[in-house]
């Protein structure tokens, strides 16, 4: 009894801390400016498109990420904070049989992938690089090939592997906003245990060469890659990888949305994080809005009352060209 009164304790403390901690998190100015922005588009674009009544897990998660509600508590050895998406089932290992057939079918068209990554590393080994990460947590001796980045595929690199890229369309991969990518780990290295921090995405191992001594642990429980085959985790659980062997490890990575996501769901957070990658690279400005009501309080108190009617004049926030930014009306 005495144990689980202090387990108790232990939980009410971290609820604490959490909450204590999103209410010291402030967003800076650029940060407002583009929720400012967003909540435009979502407003005009996307509820309409698919219903408020389709998206209240969207607004929950829209707050969490803006610092206005707490992470609730989360399972053992899963980080999310605060791009956390309530609702979903979370477990740090899936069975591919739960994740959708595109699993199988990208399975059986691997002797593809790794014919094109045959081809790669005999005639150009050093693209293999392109996309490498060397910190504390990947180490040395993780490298990769990037299809696709933030739901755009990268042409020139695509190039080099059609097949894999018509493979995964064809399949009906349900492809999440962070990409696709062939991975490799080079003999004597691993990944370092860390969370991706997002859960509203699994992601896909699929193997392309795994020697012996291969392995990878989520959430505590470690698996061996299948060659030939596919394994499926949350890498919103603390995660890392080993290859003691002396030869490389090559995985193709997929990262898709959680099967718990219903469609609408899927398309408002492509659209945010679209939103936000263009927001990111300078497409889209800020342009800083009038109330709401300005029209209807500027014929009130114009002293000319309804005068103003040379051009009939919109009394709803204007849509020309100039205030498209991006691609977006705002």
């Amino acid at each position: 009894a005495a144990t689980a009164h202090r387990g108790r304790r232990r939980k009410l403390a971290r609820r604490a801390e959490a909450a204590t901690a999103t209410a010291t998190k402030t967003l800076s100015e650029t940060q407002k400016q583009f929720w400012e922005m967003l909540q435009l588009d979502l407003e005009d674009i996307v509820i309409p498109e698919y219903g408020e009544e389709n998206l209240t897990r969207v607004m929950e998660f829209l707050k969490y990420c803006k610092y206005e509600r707490p992470v609730p508590e989360l399972p053992d050895m899963q980080e999310v904070d605060p791009e956390f998406f309530p609702g979903l089932t979370s477990k740090p290992w899936w069975d591919t049989a739960e994740c959708g057939e595109w699993v199988d079918k990208v399975v059986e068209g691997l002797p593809y992938v790794q014919g094109e990554l045959a081809d790669l590393l005999e005639d150009n080994e050093a693209m293999m690089v392109s996309d490498s990460v060397k910190n504390d947590v990947m180490g040395g001796g993780w490298s990769g090939f990037r299809l696709q980045r933030l739901g755009d595929w990268i042409s020139k690199n695509c190039d080099l592997f059609p097949q894999t890229v018509q493979l995964l369309k064809d399949a009906g991969a349900p492809l999440a906003m962070r990409g696709v990518i062939v991975a490799r780990q080079g003999p004597g290295s691993g990944v370092n245990p860390h969370s991706d921090g997002r859960n509203f995405f699994l992601t896909a191992h699929f193997g392309l060469c795994i020697p012996e001594k291969c392995d990878v642990t989520v959430g505590g429980v470690t698996k061996e890659w299948v060659e030939d085959g596919a394994i499926v985790l949350d890498t919103s659980y603390l995660h890392s990888t080993r290859n003691q062997s002396d030869e490389d490890r090559f995985v193709l990575i997929v990262d898709f949305w959680h099967p718990d996501l219903t469609e609408p769901e899927r398309e408002a957070l492509e659209y945010i994080y679209d939103f936000r990658t263009k927001w990111e690279q300078g497409k889209i400005k800020y342009v800083k809005q009038m109330p709401k009501d300005f029209f209807k309080a500027f014929e009130m108190l114009a002293p000319w009352g309804d005068a103003y009617t040379e051009e009939k004049t919109s009394k709803s926030s204007p849509t020309s060209t100039e205030n498209s930014l991006g691609g977006f009306t705002l």
